[in-house]
């Protein structure tokens, strides 16, 4: 009887120890989101729906999501906050929120702008968010150049929040080729 229990234990112990080993992997397959082609960076702030503040390398910048445009979330530029301005703000916030970021560089465009911000790419746990942010109805595509990475991408997701009326393509008219037609 003694011999049976060394052995269930021993079985048992094998069975926990490849069921850990399994779970470790899995952990470290999940919160590695960040490909050789991304930089990670860390979140000081949100700006807008389109626009964010961050670090890297102990450097504080500011990056312009690129391919998106969302309706302006403050009076500053239009004299008052677009429909889904302030609501495409509050979603990136809550989205970004807890989440391992990083920045992706597209070959076809420049990496800072007359602004002094970063244009790139931007990813939440290995999810593109410009395709959130368009998905949701909340950023349209613009400033392209026809030769972005993911462009193509981006526009079919567009044209899905359009078919639907999401948000942003509820209001008639309102989305134009340069911008957001004025709606108070």
């Amino acid at each position: 009887m003694k011999i049976n229990k060394k052995i269930l234990s021993g079985i048992i112990a094998l069975i926990l120890f490849f069921t850990g080993s399994y779970v470790i992997d899995q952990e470290e397959e999940k919160s590695s989101t960040v490909t050789n082609d991304q930089t990670s960076i860390e979140l000081k702030r949100v700006i807008d729906g389109d626009t964010i503040v961050f670090i890297e390398n102990d450097k504080e910048k500011r990056l312009r999501l690129l391919l998106i445009d969302t309706p302006e979330s403050s009076t500053t530029k239009t004299g008052f906050a677009q429909p889904y301005g302030v609501e495409a703000k509050e979603f990136l916030t809550d989205y970004l929120k807890g989440k391992t970021l990083s920045i992706e560089y597209d070959p076809s465009h420049e990496k800072v702008d007359d602004y002094d911000r970063v244009l790139a790419y931007l990813y939440a746990d290995g999810k593109l968010v410009q395709e959130v942010m368009v998905e949701e109805g909340l950023a349209r595509v613009g400033y392209e150049n026809g030769e972005e990475l993911y462009l193509n991408q981006l526009e079919e997701a567009e044209q899905k929040a359009d078919k639907i009326n999401v948000n942003i393509w509820s209001i008639e008219g309102y989305v134009g080729e340069y911008g957001f037609n004025k709606k108070e």
